[in-house]
């Protein structure tokens, strides 16, 4: 959550995710306490010395459609993007938009109906400019898009409501529901609370929602589920939550983590079969981080506890002025259940790392960097796999300037299950610059069918960053 707006941030520097308490104050992803590491096992622990295994880089890297901007309001950053299983040529985009009310954060959602060609675009329900949801409330700032779409043509937009005074801290999870059929407008009595906090002095917020729809053909299709991070003061949970009915009702939130984690960054997606998995990253002292999973096999009544499936690593410390984490993504394979997780870790460099599961999350690979270069800092992926289980990434990555602030986006893919993937593609056509912003998203998305992958990012975050998008084959 982003509690903050463009022209105040327009004279912060952060250099971190894990700002200031002062900075903090005014960004609201919120970071949680850090714990021990000798409060987790693990056999194998990453330093900044590691050596991890290679990739394999075989086969023809894709080939790169023409960079497309949807939007026409700026400045934005941290975006979603989702494809409608029952006609692939439609698909669902959002993104965080600081035009309105001075530079505050307001959900742009964007439609395209000819694979990503041309796009319309709105914002959020809103009355008298101002976010607006189905409880009757009103708030100044929305944030944290995530969008997922059913085979039914359900699209969902599930964002962060909040507010920002010294004396006002409400806050809360809703998600935006419409029916394909019917239009593709987003409204003010179908943005349905998840879980809201109204009490203007709580100590209680919600953050880093993530959104997943049941897309198999068990009977538990059409299930709508999301996990976020939710906040009691300095302590930190991650929550999950379910709908069965489109998202009209949600389940009273269940936990998820251990109470004795620092948690953030959760994600959530449905394996084959109709099973949950949620993975979130765990804080420990020393700026060390380690991946979870836990898993359901009952639609989210009850989960497993939470397991390890990576090393113990070091959180992104290179120098940037805007802010950068090392949170998971995930996707899993329609086609063989197959677990894939994608994240970022810090050695002498940051690295985008991938970690798969083969026999339903019992047990995970060894780490394997994506990079194909020793150059610049790779950052905030994300993962996902097709219809025919092909694997496709991206990433930001600032291999081709001189410092951190140069950026572009590039991809891979493998079509073999993770057992090798294609050479790094450039994915812009020019690098883009974030200046000095102190904020150009938490993360970045993609969506794929039959081969072709759609991923979203934008151009510089608050140094007048915009939504663009392309296709790769």
């Amino acid at each position: 959550m982003l509690k903050i707006t463009y022209a105040l941030a327009a004279t912060l520097v952060a250099t971190s995710l894990f700002a200031s308490d002062a900075i903090e104050g005014l960004i609201h992803s919120r970071v949680p306490t850090t714990n021990s590491v000798g409060q987790v096992t693990l056999a194998t622990r990453l330093t900044q010395n590691s050596t991890l295994p290679a990739v394999i880089f075989s086969g023809s890297a894709y080939t790169v459609g023409i960079t497309i901007t949807p939007t026409t309001t700026l400045p934005e950053g941290e975006q979603d993007i989702a494809v409608y299983p029952g006609n692939p040529n439609t698909f669902l985009a959002a993104i965080s938009d600081f035009s309105l009310r001075n530079g505050s954060n307001t959900t742009k959602y964007c439609w395209s109906f000819n694979g990503g060609q041309t796009w319309q675009q709105n914002f959020v329900p809103l009355i008298n400019d101002s976010p607006a949801t189905s409880d009757g409330l009103i708030w100044p700032y929305n944030s944290d898009p995530v969008v997922t779409i059913d085979n039914n043509g359900y699209a969902y937009l599930a964002n962060l409501y909040f507010n920002s005074s010294s004396t006002n801290n409400s806050n809360g999870l809703y998600v935006s529901v419409l029916n394909l059929n019917s239009g593709q407008t987003f409204i003010q009595n179908q943005t349905i609370p998840v879980l809201v906090n109204t009490n203007p002095s709580t100590n209680i917020v919600e953050d880093k929602e993530w959104i997943s729809v049941d897309n198999t053909n068990t009977t538990s299709a059409g299930n709508v589920y999301v996990s976020w991070t939710h906040f009691v003061g300095n302590s930190s949970f991650i929550y999950f939550s379910r709908s069965t009915n489109h998202g009209q009702t949600w389940s009273t939130p269940i936990l998820i983590s251990n109470t004795s984690q620092s948690v953030q960054g959760s994600n959530v997606g449905v394996g084959p079969a109709g099973e949950i998995y949620i993975i979130f990253e765990n804080f420990y002292v020393q700026n060390q981080r380690q991946q979870f999973l836990c898993k359901s096999v009952d639609t989210g009544l009850t989960f497993t506890a939470p397991i390890p499936i990576s090393p113990i690593f070091n959180e992104l410390s290179f120098s940037s002025t805007y802010r950068k984490n090392s949170f998971p993504s995930l996707a899993i394979s329609p086609v063989n259940g197959n677990i894939y997780v994608l994240y970022s870790d810090m050695s002498n460099t940051a690295k985008v790392e991938f970690i798969k599961s083969s026999d339903g999350g019992n047990t995970f690979t060894a780490p394997l960097t994506l990079i194909d270069t020793p150059k610049g800092q790779q950052l905030m992926p994300a993962i996902s796999v097709d219809n025919n289980g092909i694997i496709h990434t991206c990433w930001f990555d600032t291999r081709n300037g001189r410092n951190a602030s140069t950026l572009d986006i590039y991809a891979s893919r493998s079509l073999d299950n993770g057992q090798s993937f294609s050479p790094n593609i450039r994915v812009t056509s020019k690098s883009f610059s974030s200046g000095h912003a102190s904020f150009i998203g938490d993360y970045t998305g993609i969506t794929s069918w039959n081969g072709v992958a759609s991923p979203v990012w934008n151009n510089g975050g608050f140094n007048n960053g915009q939504l663009q998008t392309t296709n790769l084959k």
